[in-house]
């Protein structure tokens, strides 16, 4: 951002932020993506593939409760595929931010700003000149009586 013109840093804060918005979409997406198919592999290869898919088919719905409801074995193999998709998670989120601190040292080096120079010509009121009439409550004011609104 600090390499943005200042007429431009609107533009640049809401870049960075909608690229964080996205990239953050995308990790936790494939994140999820990754959780289920190790959850799906891990149900599939304990209790078979057909009892995976009846377990995993209504999207999602495998809540504590009805684990609550199965038999010991099934109850042990979806805590161990659960176990293994958060493994996954945990291995993918450590490979990305490895990726991330790498491409981290490739980013030019930009140096702070100590001055912010004009876009233009002068205006005819500097900033410190009031351009309007003050506010009610502004020091301006302060020994003159507020006038009340109509």
């Amino acid at each position: 951002m600090n390499s943005a013109e200042p007429r431009d840093m609107g533009a640049a804060s809401g870049t960075v932020t909608l690229l964080r918005t996205v990239g953050g979409s995308l990790g936790v997406a494939l994140l999820g993506a990754v959780f289920t198919g190790r959850l799906h592999s891990g149900l599939a290869d304990r209790l078979g593939e057909g009892a995976a898919g009846r377990l995993t088919a209504r999207g999602g719905q495998l809540t504590p409760r009805a684990l609550d409801g199965l038999a010991a074995p099934v109850r042990e193999a979806c805590r161990a595929a659960v176990t293994g998709g958060l493994h996954g998670v945990l291995a993918g989120a450590a490979v990305l931010a490895v990726l991330g601190f790498a491409a981290a040292w490739f980013v030019r080096e930009a140096p702070l700003r100590s001055t912010v120079e004009p876009d233009g010509p002068a205006t005819p009121h500097s900033p410190a000149e009031p351009t309007g009439p003050a506010h009610p409550h502004s020091p301006e004011n302060a020994h003159s009586p507020a006038k009340p609104r109509p």
